[in-house]
């Protein structure tokens, strides 16, 4: 990797900076599942969408959802749902993120998963869409400052209240940044 993508990759959060102009992150955190020369993948963490689990899973023609929420994971694809699971015992068919943190978007493994995972409501998580980039994409917004990173951590990805996780991200990083939760939004207001 080059110098510039030092500090971060697969297993890492980017933390939307309080200036970065796009609405689709504004103030979201990023789980990165995949990173190489090619481009960037991940998912928005912190982001409910405005309709239940149970609808889109009934439009899909699924039964059922271990989830009332589903989760919007970023603007590319929107009709694509991925899951991420939380487990301490290893989940070999799924892609390994970070610690304990499992990315699978397969609907044939949804329901043994289902009896593996201890409370799967709580610790499988959907994804309506992802975040991506192309190759080098990413490393420009890093270059402008758009994004903070740090080594993502599960009690994070699965908090119950979405609409707090940014801010504890942010916290979590040390006081050097805390000052960046008080931002506005929009700088102008400022």
């Amino acid at each position: 990797m080059s110098e510039a993508n030092e500090g971060y990759g697969k297993g890492h959060f980017l933390i939307a900076n309080p200036v970065l102009p796009d609405p689709n992150f504004s103030r979201t955190v990023v789980l990165l599942c995949n990173h190489d020369e090619k481009g960037s993948f991940g998912l928005v963490i912190n982001r409910s969408a405005p309709i239940s689990a149970k609808e889109v899973f009934a439009d899909m023609g699924v039964l059922g959802s271990p989830s009332e929420k589903i989760y919007i994971g970023g603007p590319v694809s929107p009709s694509q749902v991925f899951y991420l699971c939380y487990s301490k015992t290893p989940l070999q068919e799924l892609d390994a993120i970070c610690d304990e943190v499992y990315l699978g978007m397969s609907w044939e493994l949804l329901d043994n998963l289902m009896q593996r995972v201890v409370d799967p409501e709580k610790n499988i998580r959907f994804y309506m869409g992802y975040s991506g980039w192309g190759a080098g994409q990413l490393v420009g917004e890093m270059t402008r400052l758009s994004w903070l990173t740090c080594e993502a951590r599960s009690e994070f990805i699965f908090q119950k209240n979405e609409e707090v996780i940014w801010a504890n991200v942010v916290k979590s990083m040390g006081k050097d940044y805390e000052y960046l939760i008080k931002a506005p939004v929009n700088p102008q207001w400022n």
